[in-house]
């Protein structure tokens, strides 16, 4: 079979297949022999064998604000972001991993390899930043040292070196974590290589796939095209906005359904999932939404959002706009609980969230990490 990997998600729970690079040092893989419960992924490869796996929402020592490594110091938190290619970002971070301002302070990056020389750090706008030779090495150890004031903090870091560190060169990266499982959109989660897919099965025998990256920003979908199947039935899979559509025959219990869509690393991929139908998403049924009207509002992400306060008719299809205009910070994703939505927000660039407003009051929409805050009141 190649390449090909073939992995079984149950329905009534939650985990995706990870790389072994991924995987806790302490948790081995499953034999593929082992009994497993109903609410446990239990993903294949080719051979057989059962790769590491890990459940949604991995919990994690600290949240980081910019997608690096946290570690507490004595006055609060510092965070450092690092890549393979040699390039060092420190933030200073109070005790709720707000910044702390750098203006005026010095610091460098020890690494504990030999011949590798010390870092200097100088402020570049919220945060330090320095530049020393490329790394071979995936894992290293690193001291950090930044002196503020004539007073030194001191935090000592176990790092991961991915290609482009721990987000993208030069930007911030989003506020969930790489690799981070949790359903975006109420479906089903598994990865392939750096990609991940979210699957979706309707009652009324539609499947939806939606395609991100080990950051859960989607991809671009133009020209990606594959299959979706059940039961010796076969259907096309193809782009409809900001996810993949297949339409199979209606279901209301729990099926297997197999997609196949061509990967960067695999042109063969295929992967099955047991799933269990659901609604589809209410559709609107007032006599604005049957009329065709729509309510936009433009909302500038920059440090918060601008404006903070949007005001909303009751049943009427709206559409937010949210326009970065920067690529740090927490604003990378949206969340609005009330209404069921998060929404990756990608830098630079326009997302437009679109829902229809179906109950009356004053509902919080927030970043990832519920520091950046803004308000929707609906009439």
């Amino acid at each position: 079979m190649g390449k090909r990997i073939i992995a079984v998600v149950m329905a009534a729970g939650l985990v995706a297949a990870c790389s072994k690079k991924d995987a806790p040092a302490e948790a081995p893989a499953p034999s593929a022999t082992q009994a497993k419960p109903h609410d446990e992924a239990v993903p294949h490869s080719h051979d057989g064998t059962a790769p590491h796996a890990h459940a949604a929402a991995q919990p994690h020592a600290h949240i980081s604000p910019h997608g690096g490594l946290v570690e507490s110091t004595q006055r609060g938190h510092m965070e450092l972001v690092a890549t393979r290619g040699g390039s060092y970002r420190v933030y200073l971070l109070d005790e709720d991993l707000n910044v702390r301002p750098v203006e005026g302070a010095s610091g460098s990056v020890k690494v504990a390899k030999s011949g590798y020389p010390d870092v200097k750090l100088a402020p570049a706008g919220d945060h330090l930043a320095g530049q020393g030779p490329e790394h071979s090495d995936e894992h290293l150890t690193m001291v950090v040292t930044v002196v503020v004031g004539g007073k030194p903090e001191v935090a000592r870091f176990a790092a991961h070196l991915e290609a482009h560190g721990h987000g993208p060169a030069g930007t911030s990266a989003p506020t969930m974590q790489a690799h981070d499982h949790t359903p975006l959109h109420g479906g089903i989660v598994a990865m392939s290589g750096e990609t991940h897919l979210e699957v979706l099965s309707l009652r009324s025998g539609e499947v939806r796939v939606w395609v991100t990256d080990a950051f859960r920003r989607p991809v671009s979908l133009e020209g990606k095209k594959g299959t979706v199947e059940v039961a010796g039935t076969s259907a096309p899979l193809v782009p409809s906005g900001e996810f993949l559509t297949g339409r199979l025959p209606p279901a209301e219990g729990e099926r297997e359904v197999t997609v196949r869509l061509p990967m960067p690393d695999d042109p063969e991929y295929f992967i099955g999932f047991l799933l269990t139908p659901v609604d589809a998403p209410k559709a609107p049924t007032t006599a604005a939404a049957k009329d065709g009207a729509v309510q936009e509002v433009t909302i500038t992400v920059q440090g918060g959002y601008q404006p903070s306060e949007v005001t909303l008719k009751q049943g009427v299809p709206a559409r937010l706009r949210f326009v970065r205009k920067d690529s740090g910070g927490c604003g990378d994703v949206l969340r609005i609980p009330d209404f069921s939505i998060q929404q990756p927000l990608p830098g630079l660039t326009e997302t437009v969230v679109a829902f229809v407003p179906d109950k009356v009051g004053t509902f919080t929409f927030t970043c990832g990490m519920e520091m950046m805050k803004g308000t929707l009141v609906v009439r």
